[in-house]
């Protein structure tokens, strides 16, 4: 067989080979290859579409309860898997672009690849609280310890107020003996073991009026310190949270990126959005304001628990004798809050992949009408995060419950005990000393109480911090950043594969290249051909380095690129895949990226080389011009070829490089990449074979070896893999109609702008904004319309709450049960300072008995008061737990149909990009449950005896 000089390894070659079926795809197709065989299989210009088995499969009734209970128990580094087995939609059938949804499909055909997959996915270790602030620089230290100094500052003033207290509560009981009746008074201190001391008013210098006024300005002093210590803790912890918070965001964004190829292929896009957006918001939450109003609460609860035992131990000790069941349900409810935060994040990062990979192929959805199918796959893990949210509620609800009953009832025994030893040890226990000693141990166990929402902070942060950390510790195989490696002067071109075996990280059940050898020599155009699946493009990222290989070395001028720096490598490598991508900027800027250094004259250069120089003169900003959708297919690609040439690589990588554009588009892209493959070492894999004919080698690739090689020529004389592509291919292309010519770039941009300004007349009718002024500028900005829309005051004047309520009607029921919940527990308060002020008058009451009695009585009501005031809590939490989550549900639902069901135009607007509209999704909808949950939560938690 003719092979050009070229050396290939013979037992590679079977030169009988039978002929190749081009629709009888293998099973071991790469996941970046499959759309190849629709376009080689399909007899027209369109993609061919799968059978109605294929597009409407999905689980029955007993595999959806499953997946529900896998998002409930497994973690989140699992989470792929449960991808998997959740059945393809259609934009996962017919996507051209997302890759990581058409390996999904395949793999969910696999039986076993569940049980290797999870093996390998190692366990995600739980920071310790220390650990998060790992990220703090000496000014981050410097600044939290002046926050915290102050914050211990601000919870020790109480004490110094109870002791202020004290002489105010028994000048206070001082006047009321006063005006006690004296033969009263004779026949109670005749009562053994009892005393009911008198004040001599005619010893007294000053009167306890006067004394209570003398103190009113302690107060004061007291009140501007705590002020100023208040605002320097919370200002200086503030600050550093949000200079450790940027360099978190920065430090995970760029760790992200420099992760190898194969660890993309199992963390999605929709779960790394999550991370940069929610979790870190979780671990913000957690660092800023909580942690000095975390140290205050302590200190405070520390200082007012020291004061009450040095003044009155008996009393406090029988107070605390009740503390280890309320510290028990504090540790109940920080469990619970980890336990359910963390599968809701998992949940939520499911339906969070789920939207992206959706808006990322809405044109596909659309086409197909796949919108009923994505949302009912969207919706399916709202479900679930849903059921976990009302958990997470009644739960909380009911360790609140059970730490309001404890707390009320060791104010209740303490209330009881304190007249007790007020009349039997009345020279040691004064009323002050009882009444000092009980608003100490309230302040201790309220400020222990109000740690609550402090703790499920921590609890969240360490959580959110914990899959965060993971990424940001994680070492990548391939570190694209590492100065390591060797970095020659001269690179002729030469690439060798010897006996490479590879498989996908993702898919280690399948074998991709076995044993594959052959040399491209330096300066030569090979062309890979063969049918999906047979490793074409594998074989181009293997070179790139995007993948290591399992077995076998692959050489670059005779040296293994694994000695070679990554970044150097890739330098001298031009890659053109099949669609264009082009990144927010100008069009300078994107072809910039090629060579960050490259001059003004480079960067046009590059732009003749491609073809490209002439179209962006034609624009209005030149090459100022912002890339985006005003452009064309074709012209997208000529500025992305214009990018891989302006670093003058010696080797160009051509990945379908117009496969997805029309015939002129084609013509004219194709021009470019001839000229640029001059002096370079170029591999070719072609959608069209014609493209093709001219090259040096072809070589034809069946299951991962090579099977033939030689030019056009020579294949189809020998008639093998080569010849039987062609003749498959000839035939579609006979039966084609002629493709209509690519559509005036001005027409175009006016059909999708009228379009969308026609759906949304009736909003800019709203607004006030005229509809004919849009139609006379329609070549503004994209940007600066949006704005205009987005800012409209006009469009926010209703009530925003109201009109959000009412996508909870349905659950009103709830709502009206956590409404009376909120009302009968906002009543504790007042009812709790009401039974308290009675106990001024007890004390000063001279019949003993009659004290006695109402002392036991107002016990028992302020325990009765706790009692209720925790199953209000706990209605509460039940109420506005369902309907918050219900509504947060809803709107997620609501929010992604309405999106999916919108023009194309919508999606062309910068404010309505995929990144834009999943943060609406995760944050902004997510944010709406706060209306009728979480601030009634943290409101009641929050409220203080004191």
């Amino acid at each position: 067989m003719p092979s050009m000089g070229i050396e290939i390894e013979s037992n590679d070659i079977n030169k009988n080979a039978p002929p190749v079926v081009v629709n009888d795809e293998p099973k071991s197709q790469s996941s970046n290859e499959q759309m190849d065989s629709v376009s080689e299989q399909s007899h027209s210009n369109e993609i061919s579409i799968p059978n109605e088995q294929e597009i409407d499969h999905s689980p029955d009734d007993d595999e959806e309860k499953q997946l529900e209970d896998e998002l409930e128990d497994i973690d989140l580094n699992h989470k792929v898997q449960t991808d998997m087995t959740d059945s393809p939609g259609i934009a996962e059938v017919m996507s051209k672009t997302s890759i990581h949804s058409r390996r999904m499909k395949i793999l969910s055909k696999i039986p076993f690849f569940y049980r290797s997959k999870k093996a390998k996915k190692p366990e995600i270790r739980r920071l310790k609280l220390y650990e998060i602030f790992k990220f703090a620089d000496k000014l981050d230290i410097f600044l939290m310890t002046i926050g915290t100094i102050a914050a211990v500052i601000t919870g020790a003033l109480f004490p110094i107020m109870l002791f202020i207290y004290r002489q105010v509560t028994n000048s206070l009981v001082d006047m009321g003996k006063l005006n006690v009746n004296i033969t009263a008074v004779d026949n109670i201190n005749n009562r053994s073991g009892e005393c009911f001391i008198i004040p001599n008013s005619t010893n007294q210098t000053t009167s306890p009026y006067d004394a209570i006024m003398g103190i009113i300005k302690y107060y004061v002093l007291i009140g501007f310190i705590s002020l100023l210590f208040y605002w320097l803790a919370w200002a200086s912890w503030m600050i550093a949270a949000e200079r450790q918070i940027r360099r978190i965001r920065f430090t995970l964004f760029r760790n992200i990126l420099r992760q190898e190829i194969g660890w993309f292929d199992v963390h999605n896009p929709g779960e790394l959005s999550n991370r940069l957006i929610e979790d870190l918001d979780k671990v913000k939450n957690g660092i800023n304001e909580q942690v000095p109003d975390f140290i205050s609460l302590l200190s405070r609860m520390l200082g007012a628990l020291i004061y009450a035992l040095v003044t009155g131990w008996k009393l406090t000790l029988v107070f605390i004798s009740i503390a280890p069941f309320v510290v028990l349900t504090f540790n109940l409810t920080v469990a619970v809050i980890v336990k359910y935060t963390i599968k809701e994040f998992q949940a939520f990062a499911a339906a969070s992949s789920i939207a992206q990979e959706v808006l990322q192929n809405i044109r596909t959805v659309t086409a197909f009408h796949g919108q009923a199918k994505e949302e009912e796959r969207f919706a399916k893990n709202l479900v679930v995060a849903k059921n976990i949210g009302i958990k997470k509620g009644i739960y909380m609800g009911l360790c609140q419950c059970l730490s309001q009953t404890f707390t009320f009832t060791a104010f209740a025994v303490t209330f009881w005990y304190g007249p007790e030893l007020v009349r039997t040890e009345c020279h040691t226990y004064t009323a002050g000393t009882v009444i000092v000693v009980f608003v100490a141990c309230m302040i201790a166990t309220n400020s222990t109480a109000q740690l609550i929402p402090n703790f499920q902070s921590f609890a969240e942060a360490l959580a959110g911090g914990s899959y965060v950390y993971e990424i940001i510790d994680r070492k990548t195989k391939i570190d694209a950043m590492n100065e390591e490696g060797d970095k020659p002067r001269n690179i002729a071109g030469d690439i060798e594969f010897d006996n490479v075996t590879f498989t996908f990280p993702a898919r280690q059940d399948t074998s991709i290249l076995n044993n594959l050898s052959l040399k491209i020599p330096s300066g030569k155009t090979v062309a890979l051909v063969g049918a999906s699946g047979c490793g074409k493009s594998t074989t181009i990222q293997l070179i790139q380095r995007f993948y290591d290989p399992d077995g076998g070395l692959v050489l670059l001028d005779g040296k293994d690129i694994k000695t070679l720096n990554v970044a150097w490598l890739r330098q001298h490598i031009g890659v053109v895949s099949q669609e264009p991508v082009l990144f927010t900027g100008t069009i300078e800027e994107n072809i910039r990226f090629g060579k960050q250094d490259a001059t003004d004259e480079e960067v046009i250069a590059a732009a003749k080389m491609a073809n490209a120089h002439e179209f962006i003169m034609a624009l209005p900003d030149n090459y100022k011009t912002s890339s985006g959708d005003k452009l064309s297919g074709g012209q997208k690609q000529r500025v992305a070829i214009a990018r891989a040439l302006i670093s003058n690589p010696k080797i160009l990588l051509l990945d379908e490089a117009t496969s997805a554009l029309d015939n002129e588009s084609e013509r004219v892209v194709q021009d470019a990449l001839d000229r640029a493959k001059m002096g370079r070492t170029t591999i070719v894999i072609a959608h069209r074979l014609s493209t093709i004919r001219n090259a040096d080698l072809i070589i034809g690739l069946e299951h991962g070896r090579v099977v033939e090689c030689g030019t056009h020529e020579e294949l189809m004389t020998h008639r093998g893999l080569y010849f039987e592509l062609v003749m498959a291919q000839t035939q579609k292309e006979a039966e084609q109609k002629c493709g209509d010519e690519e559509d005036d770039v001005v027409e175009r941009e006016f059909v999708r702008r009228s379009s969308s300004i026609l759906a949304n007349a009736k909003v800019l009718q709203k607004a006030s904004i005229p509809v004919d002024d849009l139609f006379e500028n329609l070549d503004q900005d994209d940007e600066a319309l949006a704005n205009a829309l987005w800012n409209n005051d006009s469009l926010l004047r209703i009530p925003f709450a109201f009109k959000i309520l009412k996508f909870n009607a349905p659950e009103w029921p709830w709502i009206l049960l956590g409404t009376i919940g909120s009302i009968v527990f906002g009543a504790v308060q007042p009812a709790f300072a009401l039974f308290f002020a009675k106990i001024y008058g007890l004390f000063a009451d001279p019949d003993l008995e009659q004290q006695k009695h109402l002392t036991s009585v107002y016990a028992v009501l302020i325990f009765v008061i706790g009692f209720v005031g925790g199953i209000a809590q706990l209605a509460s939490s039940i109420g506005f737990g369902k309907s918050g989550e219900e509504l947060s549900m809803r709107m997620r639902k609501l929010t992604f149909s309405a999106m999916i069901r919108q023009e194309i135009g919508y999606f062309d607007y910068e404010i309505n990009s995929v990144g834009a509209l999943v943060t609406r999704l995760s944050s902004d909808a997510a944010a709406l449950k706060v209306i009728v949950f979480e601030l009634t939560i943290s409101d009641e938690s929050n409220d203080c005896y004191w």
